[in-house]
């Protein structure tokens, strides 16, 4: 599509519109362990949004879906989606169903749609939270876009997966017995890097090209 085309356009020039300080944030608040979120040693498939793909993979979450298996007679839990965005993005983002139920060990995909109501492109990018906290510890995510550069063009609608499991370990968490109910919850960020950037650097470069083929 356009905007995957976009997006690839875009990861391969190597620009971020992530400063280190608003990745520092994004990571801050997210109650998830730090060892669980993209970025750290032990999920090498992604480095500060920067030349990685439009969703992350965790090769070592993923690598368990060839062991992986339902808990056998386990509880269902039902993981709710919830989903905000900062005070100033002119986005709408929800997810496309309200919930999905799962046992531990079972994998499920769900999808998050998100619509740029502005008149320019927008770059937005998103963190998340686990509640209750426990059992984000539990919760695995092979692949997402959390964390990753989302540009939508003006007026544009995109659906974002995220596929995920909850490990089986959670049925035999003394503190969660009673816990059947799991809230998966986003929140997207404008960048704090105007897109206009892009455009005045292209036309930068334009400009020199015509100085060059001038001077030949």
């Amino acid at each position: 599509t356009e905007w995957a085309e976009g997006q690839d356009r875009r990861e391969n020039s190597g620009k971020s519109k992530i400063s280190q300080a608003m990745w520092d944030k994004l990571l801050d608040m997210s109650n998830v362990p730090k060892k669980m979120l993209p970025g750290s040693d032990q999920k090498g498939s992604f480095s500060h949004g920067r030349g990685a793909a439009k969703t992350w993979t965790d090769e070592e979450a993923a690598e368990r879906l060839k062991s992986l298996r339902p808990v056998k007679n386990g509880r269902l839990i039902t993981v709710r989606f919830d989903s905000t965005v900062g005070d100033i993005m002119p986005w709408s983002f929800v997810p496309t169903q309200l919930d999905v139920k799962v046992v531990p060990g079972e994998t499920a995909l769900s999808f998050f749609t998100a619509t740029n109501h502005s008149d320019k492109a927008i770059t937005g990018v998103a963190t998340y939270n686990v509640h209750p906290p426990r059992a984000g510890l539990y919760f695995n995510k092979i692949q997402c876009f959390c964390f990753e550069e989302q540009r939508l063009l003006p007026g544009e609608t995109v659906d974002m997966p995220v596929f995920f499991f909850i490990d089986p370990e959670y049925a035999g968490d003394a503190q969660l017995a009673r816990i059947n109910n799991i809230t998966l919850s986003y929140t997207f960020f404008q960048t704090d890097e105007d897109d206009d950037d892009d455009d005045d650097d292209d036309d930068d470069d334009d400009d020199h090209d015509d100085y060059d083929s001038a001077d030949e």
